[in-house]
């Protein structure tokens, strides 16, 4: 009678197959992963940038508490410094002087908001930069776009964000947003 004995360990193939084929499933399993990643930060960044502009226009219609009357407030978009915004505050009308965001007496940085990394803002309006004015006597909203030497004032009826996770060329890694100037909503 023969006797045969039970295997109890894999064979070294068995392993190095299964191995392989975990490897393999793991590799076709992250390339989606990272790109759905990549998707919802650029949602977040659509809902942080409008959360923004709602909160900056909010700002300048209600009283802020922390100071002692009405101010218009802005909000500066610079394509230098991709991953931030900055909120100001002002207690003029923006017409009687000329665009500075450095602070001053009269100009208050309230707030920076920080994008996530890798995003990337790629043009605004189809300029470097832009600026929202909330008026806050008024409570219309100005758009200007300046260089060192001058300001010019954007009258379009919607003006368009457009921003991408790491310079990418794909339209599936950029993102649009619309603001539309008349009715006050963003549609992303």
């Amino acid at each position: 009678m023969v006797c045969m004995k039970s295997k109890k360990w894999f064979t070294l193939i068995e392993l190095v197959i299964a191995f392989t084929i975990v490897a393999i499933v793991s590799m076709a399993s992250y390339a989606p992963y990272n790109y759905y990643r990549n998707k919802a930060k650029l949602k977040n960044t659509a809902s942080k940038i409008t959360q923004t502009l709602y909160e900056a226009r909010n700002m300048a219609v209600n009283w802020i508490v922390w100071i002692d009357w009405n101010v218009s407030i802005w909000v500066f978009f610079d394509t230098i410094n991709n991953n931030q915004i900055n909120i100001y505050s002002y207690p003029h009308d923006i017409d009687q002087v000329n665009i500075s965001y450095i602070e001053s007496s009269d100009i208050k940085k309230i707030k920076t908001i920080y994008l996530d990394k890798w995003i990337q803002i790629d043009s605004i309006e189809w300029n470097n930069n832009l600026l929202f004015f909330f008026d806050s006597i008024w409570w219309d909203v100005k758009y200007y776009t300046w260089n060192w030497a001058a300001r010019t004032s954007v009258i379009d009826n919607e003006v368009q964000i457009d921003f991408s996770y790491k310079w990418s060329t794909s339209e599936n890694l950029k993102k649009k947003i619309y603001y539309f100037t008349s009715t006050n909503i963003i549609d992303y």
